[in-house]
């Protein structure tokens, strides 16, 4: 059994493997979860203050920290005179044991008396000059009487952060060297003089420093589950009628918020107890108080999604999307499940899967990204909260960073991530990735933590919870291939066969088995359809018209006829784009436009489109008596 936990401190395993290297004569790098608070001697102290009582455990004698802002301080006044005097019996040594540190011995010996100086002078000696204070520790590191150990906070700005020459810190870098190699290791307990380094992440540090032999590098890892359940076992009955539960009802709720705060820090399960007493949430309602609690949202969108409107998502989806009908039943089913919450997710743990992940596959524009948009509008009563990423911008190996931003220390590091700007700004909304076969294969790690954890942390630490929202990634996998003329059981299984094949080939099977049945194949555009298409174009073509003041009449029928026949044998390649370009916007949108500018109607004007037997094969005059002839351009 470890010194830790015959002590009775806390049970954490990084607090243990840090005791472990500590005997081990190793100087320690904790990096991580450093500003949470940690439990210390049955209370819950700062994360500077817990790893002072671990030393004092473990058998340092005199224990001190080092900050470039708050120069050397200590945990209480017999510690800073226990320095004082292990300084004081060191003054007149002789400096030999600094050799190799490229300062002058005379400059060494003033920093060390003006060092104490300082510690005599005051109790919490002011902040001092990096090499001094180093230059002090020296004494404290090398002598045999009583093991000392120090602290140093955020080593990148006392030796320069990783990626940064040294030369910029050419004194303190060498005086670092010099005290991981000379440390020494008084007799009594058989510990080293050690120094501590705290670095919030480990890439902030140089290389030369975590990957030294004399360091070993210890994770700060968030609380583990035991942690929170004893967490919550002292704060749920504070929680907004926590009183009143039963010993078996509190027990369950402990259970179930230990499961659902998976990853949140010591700090954020404590601000739990204000979440729900201020929104009036009972801790066996753990879903929706994690919810409250993350997004700060007075009314779950979702909760207040209108079940009406959800028993009729497939008609309302389905006049924004003609002819994809299994498409717009599959994805009605979803948006159900989602509205009732009965899922396959056991009771306490964390639903932390979005609300929907959808694999959209099939023919170039019959509908993919308008059905994202009406998903937005259906939902969230906004189109606007859906955000497309084009794939084809994310093809190069480094563009993944692009995602959750650049780590620290590169450039764009504190601009965040363009996909977790978004969530963090925007966390109920419809998320598209486009094309996603012309993603770079990293960035598929990337998808399969939002599916699987439903979270991504960007690189200043931040974390994204996609948890309420809609996931839909496209590709148009095998649409060059559509055999002639098929039903659309033959296209499902067309498509559906092409996008296993397709991940298959790449050592992706694992994103294909994470969508289950989320890939949802397309129809090509079919005859029977194509009217209702024109129908709608044509419908925002004279709502375009009238908002600058004309009324537009179009003969329809034989508009729909002409469309009909010339896309025979394009419709299964091309969809409704060979509708928009290159025919509706030729034979109507740009004479139209021209006949507009050439004519200067008055406002109100009714203008006519007909069909003629001229080329092009529609004609455009004013509905009055002085008609024009069509614009032929």
């Amino acid at each position: 059994m470890s010194v830790l936990e015959t002590s009775g401190l806390p049970g954490s395993l990084w607090l243990q493997r840090f005791g472990h290297e500590v005997n081990r004569h190793r100087h320690i790098l904790i990096h991580g979860n450093i500003e949470d608070l940690v439990r210390s001697n049955n209370r819950y102290d700062t994360f500077t203050n817990a790893v002072f009582d671990v030393l004092q455990v473990l058998g340092f004698a005199t224990v001190a920290r080092y900050s470039v802002a708050e120069g050397l301080t200590f945990p209480d006044e017999s510690h800073r005179q226990q320095v004082e005097r292990l300084s004081a019996q060191n003054a007149s040594a002789s400096v030999t044991s600094t050799a190799g540190v490229p300062d002058r011995k005379s400059r060494i010996t003033a920093a060390r008396e003006q060092s104490q100086e300082q510690m005599r002078g005051t109790q919490q000696p002011r902040p001092r000059n990096p090499a001094e204070a180093l230059a002090a520790l020296v004494p404290m590191l090398t002598q045999t009487t009583a093991p000392c150990a120090v602290i140093i906070d955020s080593p990148d700005l006392l030796i320069g952060p990783a990626g940064q020459v040294t030369d910029q810190f050419p004194a303190q870098v060498a005086y670092v060297r010099h005290l991981l190699q000379v440390a020494a290791t008084p007799a009594p307990g058989n510990l080293r003089n050690t120094l501590v380094f705290v670095a919030r992440g480990l890439t902030d540090v140089p290389i030369w420093l975590r990957e030294s032999p004399h360091v070993a590098v210890v994770p700060a890892e968030v609380p583990r589950i035991e942690e929170r359940r004893a967490l919550l076992a002292e704060t749920v009955p504070s929680y907004h009628r926590g009183g009143e539960l039963s010993d078996e009802s509190r027990d369950q709720a402990v259970s179930a918020l230990a499961n659902l705060t998976d990853g949140m820090t010591i700090m954020d399960i404590q601000s739990l107890t204000a979440t729900s007493r201020t929104a009036g949430i009972e801790a066996s309602d753990g879903r929706r108080l994690l919810a409250r609690h993350r997004f700060a949202l007075r009314e779950d969108p979702w909760e207040k999604l209108d079940e009406v409107k959800i028993r009729g998502a497939e008609q309302l989806l389905g006049r924004r999307v003609v002819g994809q009908e299994h498409a717009v039943r599959e994805v009605s089913n979803v948006l159900a499940n989602a509205r009732v919450g009965i899922d396959f997710v056991a009771e306490g743990t964390d639903s932390s899967r979005p609300k929907g992940v959808f694999f959209f596959v099939g023919p170039t524009g019959v509908g993919k990204t308008e059905l994202a948009k009406a998903i937005a509008e259906l939902v969230f009563d906004d189109e606007t909260a859906m955000r497309r990423f084009d794939m084809s911008e994310y093809m190069q190996e480094h563009a993944s960073e692009r995602l959750t931003g650049s780590p620290p220390g590169f450039v764009g590091h504190e601009q965040g991530g363009v996909l977790t700007n978004w969530i963090l700004e925007r966390p109920f909304s419809v998320v598209l990735f486009d094309e996603i076969e012309k993603a770079d294969p990293k960035i598929y790690d990337k998808f399969l933590q939002i599916i699987d954890d439903g979270r991504l942390t960007d690189g200043q630490g931040r974390t994204a919870y996609f948890s309420h929202s809609i996931i839909i990634f496209t590709s148009n996998i095998g649409a060059a291939g559509l055999p002639a003329d098929p039903t659309y059981e033959v296209v499902a299984k067309h498509f559906r066969d092409e996008v296993k094949e397709y991940f298959e080939k790449r050592e992706r099977p694992e994103f294909l088995g994470r969508l289950g049945g989320g890939v949802i194949p397309f129809d090509m555009l079919r005859p029977a359809v194509v009217g209702q298409l024109v129908g709608k174009l044509l419908d925002q073509l004279v709502t375009s018209a009238l908002a600058k003041g004309f009324e537009l009449v179009i003969d329809r029928a034989d508009i729909t006829r002409e469309v009909e026949k010339h896309l025979l044998g394009a419709a299964p390649r091309y969809g409704a784009r060979e509708i928009c370009r290159p025919m509706l916007e030729q034979w109507i949108q740009v004479p139209l436009s021209r006949w507009i500018l050439q004519h200067s109607p008055a406002p109100g004007t009714r203008i006519r489109v007909y069909r003629t037997t001229e080329s092009p094969p529609f004609a455009i005059e004013a509905d009055n008596d002085h008609a024009t002839e069509g614009y032929l351009p």
